[in-house]
């Protein structure tokens, strides 16, 4: 008989034979535990499900179950799978719908939603790039100032950026309000040319070197 067509009670007999008695007892609560999972009409005998399981009762963990020492508790899941049509590997779980998702149900015309929805799944996908980008680059921002900073080398792997290539323009445009004269008129703030400090009849809205910092960095940008 083949090794897939032998019932659970098959295999766990024959992993039990040789085993010591904490082994045995623990080969015996994992299939314990699958029998309650079969019996509740759940057909998920995953390391992560029945591990899980297995550890608020003071079995084996999922790591253990998952290293290369838990192969016969893995046996034992596999067992009951093939036994009853189950799975010995977790689904992965589907995304939940989202707002584009709900946007393209509403679109009658099929041919528009097609289009529409090979749009969403570029969009997606390019997403998922972008993130896995992110976990293999690893960018450090360098705060020292322009003439302090040599040319960068790539045998370390890290790519080294001057702190104000990192403004976006909307920031960049955000400091240039911040001192325009429209802004400082319309505020009624005025401006030491000297000293940088922002102040409205006497009383100090930002302290010395506000405006002067705001201008070096546009400047610098």
């Amino acid at each position: 008989m083949s090794p897939n067509n032998l019932s659970p009670e098959d295999v766990l007999a024959a992993l039990q034979r040789d085993a010591t008695k904490r082994t045995r007892e623990s080969l015996e609560l994992i299939h314990t535990l699958c029998k309650e999972q079969y019996k509740a009409g759940n057909l998920d005998f995953s390391v992560a499900t029945i591990g899980r399981l297995s550890m608020a009762r003071g079995g084996p963990s999922t790591g253990a179950i998952r290293n290369a020492t838990g192969e016969h508790y893995r046996a034992v899941l596999k067992a009951w799978a093939n036994h009853v049509d189950g799975a010995a590997r977790k689904p992965a779980a589907r995304p939940e719908p989202g707002v584009a998702d709900d946007v393209l149900a509403m679109i009658p015309d099929a041919s528009v939603r097609a289009v529409v929805g090979s749009f969403l799944a570029e969009n997606r996908k390019l997403r998922a790039e972008n993130t896995l980008l992110k976990t293999q680059v690893q960018v450090v921002i360098d705060r020292r100032p322009s003439s302090a900073i040599s040319e960068p080398t790539s045998q370390s792997g890290v790519q080294v950026l001057p702190a104000l290539s990192t403004l976006l323009p909307l920031e960049v445009d955000a400091l240039r309000h911040a001192v325009s004269e429209e802004l400082l008129a319309k505020m009624g703030w005025r401006v030491d040319a000297k000293t940088g400090r922002v102040s409205k009849d006497g009383h100090a809205i930002f302290r010395a070197g506000f405006a002067t910092a705001i201008k070096k960095v546009l400047n610098a940008v």
